[in-house]
C-alpha cells in the first residue's frame, strides 16, 4: 500500500500522512490521547475494551506505514 491509501484506510488526512516521519508523529499524538484517555479516571470493562481495540489499529497504523511504498 502507499500512504495515500493507508490515510484512507484509517481515516487520517492525507495532508497528514505525507511520509513515514508524519506516521510517527501520528502514532505519537496518539500515544498521548490514549493516556489521557488513561489517566482521565476510572476505566470499566467497556473503557478498557475501546483502548485495547484503539491500540490494537494503532499497531496495525504502524505496520502499515512501515511497510509502505510511496
Amino acid at each position: 500500500m502507499n500512504l495515500q491509501e493507508i490515510a484512507k484506510k484509517f481515516r487520517v488526512s492525507d495532508n497528514f500522512l505525507n511520509s513515514k516521519e508524519d506516521g510517527l508523529v501520528i502514532v505519537a499524538t496518539s500515544l498521548q490521547d490514549i493516556i489521557r484517555e488513561l489517566n482521565s479516571g476510572k476505566i470499566d470493562e467497556n473503557r478498557k475494551q475501546s483502548i485495547i481495540e484503539k491500540l490494537e489499529r494503532l499497531i496495525d497504523f504502524s505496520k502499515e506505514v512501515k511497510n509502505s511504498s510511496f
